[in-house]
């Protein structure tokens, strides 16, 4: 069954869901193994900013999913909640999807806002260009969503942790067939029990990012003179570093040509 059904999800909305999983899974540790990686040769900084392209461009590919998965989910019925009839836990379970799907669209939307303001390195690997309409080359611009990037990305690690603890207590817990809905083949829940609808959720997910956005100004990452983001300085350093990060991908595309290879 390709469409969703008011008791289970069909193949397409699955495959979103994992598809995108599997992005996520591959983005976050790449991000943060980037930037911790040294660039005191031009080695070393060819390799940082390779890593940094793979994860724009992974980046890039999770923003269009995600606009075709929540496209898809306006237009299928949304499977009930099986534990509806309790009412903090399916307020806490909407929240955190409404956190997932708001994070989704914020943390790569931002981050390629600050690659576009940049001039930079690392480009992203698609044949559209590296510039986004309406987004200057400003220095003050790239901060401002280099600090909206960080902080939206950690709404998002925190909302696949409630997200992984509530799938796993359904199953362990509840043993109700909550995470069996998302896996391949139907799944049929026994009943549903009455569903309440409400936008408390949606707004309760504005209200996290007002506060999270809150305690980054505290923090002072939209301050100029304190803003200090790590992807930031690395960005900066291999821009400072082009030349040798160009040289390096010379030398390694002349030991290419001049290798010999046994014949098969």
């Amino acid at each position: 069954m390709l469409t969703n059904s008011v008791t289970t999800y069909g193949a397409v909305t699955k495959s979103f869901h994992w598809l995108i999983a599997l992005l996520i899974l591959t983005m976050i540790p790449l991000g943060i193994y980037a930037n911790g990686l040294p660039f005191d040769t031009g080695e070393q900084l060819a390799r940082k900013a390779w890593l940094f392209s793979l994860h724009k461009t992974i980046g890039v590919a999770i923003f269009f999913t995600a606009l075709a998965r929540i496209t898809w989910a306006i237009s299928q019925p949304k499977p009930g909640l099986l534990n509806a009839d309790k009412k903090l836990e399916s307020f806490l379970a909407e929240l955190v999807h409404w956190l997932l799907y708001a994070s989704l669209i914020l943390v790569p939307l931002t981050g390629w806002v600050h690659h576009a303001a940049t001039t930079g390195f690392a480009p992203i690997w698609w044949p559209f260009g590296q510039s986004l309409p309406f987004v200057p080359k400003d220095e003050h611009v790239a901060q401002t969503f280099s600090s909206l990037h960080i902080i939206f990305e950690r709404v998002l690690v925190v909302a696949i942790l409630l997200h992984v603890a509530g799938a796993l207590k359904h199953h362990v817990i509840d043993k109700d067939v909550t995470l069996k809905r998302m896996l391949p083949g139907t799944t049929e829940p026994d009943a549903l029990p009455a569903q309440h609808k409400s936008m408390t959720p949606a707004f309760g997910a504005v209200g996290i990012y007002a506060a999270a956005l809150l305690i980054g100004t505290s923090l002072g990452l939209f301050s100029s003179h304190e803003h200090e983001h790590s992807h930031d300085h690395s960005e900066a350093a291999l821009r400072q570093h082009l030349p040798l990060i160009l040289q390096q991908l010379q030398k390694a595309a002349g030991r290419c040509r001049t290798a010999r290879f046994p014949s098969l």
